[in-house]
């Protein structure tokens, strides 16, 4: 397990080290595009070398200066304005999701019937057809449409633009929520099933011990490591879609920043700024290695059948 660790984590900073260069260079390269979108641009292009650029920004990053925006704005003051404002949105949404996808999973394995209850089936066929910014513009159109027509006013009864932690959170967080949970309940109520026909289940409930306790408590604890890891997979498909998400609600997170910075029509004056997407890149990678690590650590440490697994990878490499 230590092995484990530790090999993890040593490819941390080469991985972030990597992802910082890959932003840095791309946006540094876009320069000629920032250029060409401004009237006053007298049109010279040219750009200076990438690797003494890079090097002389690495510098200032060990002094303790991660650069600034166009504007003057600290790069580490504006990532974490915005960066706060997602990680509520996605702890809130994350949250429910795990809540109410065991919940239903474990509802949908019910000892009268065999396999999976068809509810969880269907809700599942229809939840993972529809991606979230697809469910956000449903969403969108269907609050205008009860606002025009039943309500006959100009103010909608759930607001669908802006940032606040009120009811401003209803829209996208439901947006966010729908596919991760059917996943997570369906992954939960797929491997619940399967583990309620074990030998293990069926002498223990032929000795009278309830369902409820042995589905609840032993079952579920088997299947607990695959739960968490579905968990961190749609876990980084929310944060992905955040981009969409964000801009369609006008909520001012990473994932707005990120597409205000990469679009052309954006009119933003840190358009494609060096030192921000190489933060922003570097950040994102971050938290998808964190939450990879974390995950698979969690399942390792709940099921001693992976640590056994790893152990022997180990030994065998080393033989």
């Amino acid at each position: 397990m230590f092995q484990f660790v530790l090999r993890r984590i040593a490819i941390f900073p080469l991985t972030l080290l990597i992802a910082n260069f890959i932003g840095f260079a791309f946006a540094f390269a876009s320069a000629p595009i920032v250029s060409s979108s401004d009237p006053y641009s007298l049109g010279t292009n040219k750009l200076p070398p990438i690797l003494p650029e890079y090097f002389n920004y690495l510098k200032n990053i060990f002094n303790g200066d991660f650069g600034s925006t166009f504007t003057g704005e600290p790069v580490l003051e504006n990532i974490s304005r915005f960066g706060g404002a997602s990680l509520g949105l996605i702890g809130i949404a994350m949250t429910l999701s795990i809540i109410l996808g065991i919940t239903l999973g474990r509802l949908a394995v019910r000892r009268s019937k065999n396999g999976v209850a068809s509810w969880l089936t269907l809700t599942s066929t229809i939840g993972l057809a529809l991606p979230s910014f697809y469910i956000a513009i449903l969403l969108i159109a269907f609050f205008i449409l009860i606002t025009i027509y039943v309500m006959s006013t100009s103010t909608p009864p759930i607001p669908f633009q802006g940032f606040g932690w009120d009811a401003h959170l209803i829209l996208p967080v439901l947006a966010l929520v729908i596919q991760p949970t059917v996943k997570i309940a369906q992954v939960t109520a797929g491997l619940l099933s399967e583990e309620m026909e074990k030998q293990y289940v069926v002498a223990a409930m032929s000795f009278g011990h309830p369902f409820k306790k042995i589905k609840g408590k032993f079952a579920f604890r088997s299947i607990l490591a695959p739960v968490v890891l579905t968990i961190a997979a749609s876990l980084r498909i929310m944060i992905a879609e955040l981009i969409i998400i964000e801009r369609l609600f006008n909520w001012p997170g990473m994932g707005k920043l990120i597409s205000t910075l990469l679009s052309r029509h954006s009119l933003s004056t840190d358009l494609l700024s060096p030192p921000m997407i190489a933060a922003v890149l570097t950040i994102l990678v971050g938290v998808f290695l964190l939450i990879d690590f974390i995950a698979t650590f969690l399942s390792r440490l709940i099921d001693p059948r992976l640590r056994a697994e790893t152990e022997l990878q180990f030994k065998g490499a080393a033989g």
